[in-house]
């Protein structure tokens, strides 16, 4: 048995799952093909990306249409009768109406990998509603990343029946123990791309106000993107606004690690499970047009959401409840660690190697 697990390509912090799981189906006798390619331009500035040898890497054409991306990676022809193919779900990569089409004639079997809809409609091409609902329901499996994607596709007729909701996360960098000693208790942190979904402006503007509160409040910001500049400018002014760039390895655990909280007004993704390694509540908005994995964060317990209109005094002042209450603070921390135990790596493989073990022994 074959199972062929087609990326656009490979995120550093997705690499481990694949790694794991690879091994372990190798044990039940089944192969594992990881197809990937390059990334593009934007994606590209946002996260690091790998390229395993024991892959299969493919030069993948990429379009620019109207301002987004399209690939095509060739991945049929890579495919044999009777294989499971996992494809990411996404308008945008061509070949997965091949493949869909493929699989309509017994060619192969097909599972989707996915939000279950798309959380960031902006990004998505146009494709008629009904095509999406057909795309959506004919296939083997669906993988979806957490309940809330689960209840995205049963309401879109989905069958419960082939859904595995296997709780997307990352591996975690660091040993799972308390990190109270390490924190420095006005730093925080900002981590993650620097584009119109994470609100930049707003982190900038609510930290002045932050600032004028409480003068030992620190802001770290990691990572790269297009809207990077108006965080270095802000830092140029002011040296209470560090702006290291991308980071990765010890450098970056340790700034995690030292960070009482994660600040993050708009769109909340896998950053969620660094808030749980490190102890490092996030706190968002409503406004974000966050990800699935938004359902992992309780508010008041593990993280805190703005709730109050999204503007920057609305979203500084919920950051001056987390700074006021030390005691609900210590507790929202340690829920934190409690989290990152429950959404494991190790979890998220056994989910994903059960569903591809049941869909491989169920017949056409």
């Amino acid at each position: 048995m074959r199972v062929v697990f087609v990326q656009k390509f490979v995120p550093h912090y997705r690499l481990p799952m694949f790694e794991q799981l690879r091994d372990n189906l190798a044990k039940k006798n089944v192969e594992f093909v990881l197809l990937y390619g390059p990334p593009d331009a934007y994606e590209g500035s946002k996260v690091k990306t790998m390229e395993p040898s024991w892959g299969l890497k493919v030069n993948s054409r990429i379009f620019s249409v109207l301002g987004r991306y399209l690939y095509w990676q060739g991945a049929s022809k890579h495919i044999k009768k009777g294989d499971l193919v996992i494809v990411e779900h996404a308008a945008k990569l061509l070949d997965n109406y091949v493949i869909f089409a493929k699989r309509q004639f017994g060619g192969c079997k097909m599972a989707y990998f996915g939000h279950g809809k798309c959380f960031q409609p902006k990004v998505e091409l146009f494709v008629s509603r009904w095509v999406k609902k057909l795309m959506l329901r004919k296939v083997d499996r669906w993988f979806a990343y957490t309940e809330v994607s689960r209840q995205s596709l049963l309401d879109q007729d989905v069958s419960d029946d082939i859904i595995s909701v296997v709780n997307n996360t990352l591996a975690s960098p660091i040993k799972l123990e308390s990190l109270e000693s390490k924190k420095v208790p006005e730093r925080f942190i900002y981590i993650g791309g620097m584009y119109q979904d994470k609100r930049i402006d707003v982190l900038l503007a609510s930290a002045k106000l932050i600032k004028q509160r409480h003068p030992a409040f620190e802001l770290h910001c990691v990572g790269d993107g297009p809207l990077r500049h108006l965080i270095t400018a802000d830092a140029a002014n002011n040296d209470w606004i560090v702006d290291h760039g991308s980071l990765y390895g010890e450098e970056r655990n340790e700034l995690l690690a030292s960070s009482v909280g994660i600040l993050m007004p708009g769109l909340v993704g896998l950053v969620i499970m660094d808030s749980f390694f490190f102890q490092c509540p996030i706190i968002t908005s409503s406004a974000g047009d966050h990800s699935p994995e938004i359902a992992y964060l309780e508010d008041s317990v593990n993280g805190l959401i703005e709730n109050a209109g999204a503007s920057a005094q609305a979203y500084a002042d919920t950051v001056e409840s987390y700074l006021q209450s030390s005691e609900a603070a210590l507790a929202m921390r340690k829920a934190c660690l409690d989290s990152a135990k429950h959404y494991s790596m190790d979890n998220m493989e056994m989910n994903f190697r059960k569903g591809i073990l049941t869909t491989l022994q169920t017949r056409y």
